[in-house]
């Protein structure tokens, strides 16, 4: 403690021997320095409270092509990967896909989907209790060993709900949703997923 004192007194006694000038030009630049140092800081927090969340999620579901025959595809518990970006409170933009392979004895097929669709949440409530509607676009294919490849484009709408648990960041979703394929003069699809959704903030 004592040494802590004499050192302070020390530091005091040398600034009251300095000219008020140097002192001035002294306190001008630490200012400007402080100003330049905390400017980038304060405008990157305001930046990041601007900003919404992004949202990482995964679907399970089940869908039903109205083909000849019926078509009935189950992924339990994971169907697709999605990643959600929110535009302003009440849109948020999310792309998703899907890859799945089986191969054996030289063969093989791999299945994929992409798709981008726009959430429109009408409370605004980006991370909690809410209904939204999403209209989407997206593609899917197919390839075979030895047999080429082959892809479709898809057009549709889902309307869901997000609901959240007692932590704010994790929530569930579910949705029921309408596909128009346009392959083979085009063929009808529902569907219904179930996921989980957490939250950067």
């Amino acid at each position: 403690m004592r040494q802590r004192t004499r050192g302070h007194f020390n530091s005091f006694a040398l600034t009251s021997t300095l000219s008020p000038c140097l002192m001035m030009k002294k306190l001008v630049v630490l200012s400007a320095l402080a100003i330049a140092v905390s400017a980038p800081a304060a405008k990157a927090q305001r930046s990041s409270q601007r900003s919404g969340p992004i949202e990482l999620g995964i679907d399970g579901g089940v869908s039903f092509l109205f083909a000849s025959p019926t078509l009935t595809h189950v992924a339990l518990p994971v169907q697709d990967f999605r990643l959600g970006y929110f535009l302003n409170e009440k849109a948020e933009i999310e792309p998703r896909f899907n890859i799945n392979s089986l191969h054996a004895n030289g063969g093989g097929v791999t299945t994929y989907g992409l798709e981008v669709g726009l959430l429109l949440l009408p409370h605004g409530d980006r991370v909690g209790n809410g209904i939204y509607l999403r209209p989407f676009a997206g593609v899917t294919g197919i390839s075979v060993t030895g047999g080429g490849s082959t892809n479709s484009g898809n057009a549709g709408v889902g309307v869901g709900v997000k609901l959240p648990f007692a932590d704010r960041r994790l929530k569930t979703r579910m949705e029921a949703n309408y596909v128009r394929d346009f392959d083979n003069g085009g063929m009808n699809e529902i569907g219904v997923l179930i996921g989980l959704s957490f939250f950067t903030r």
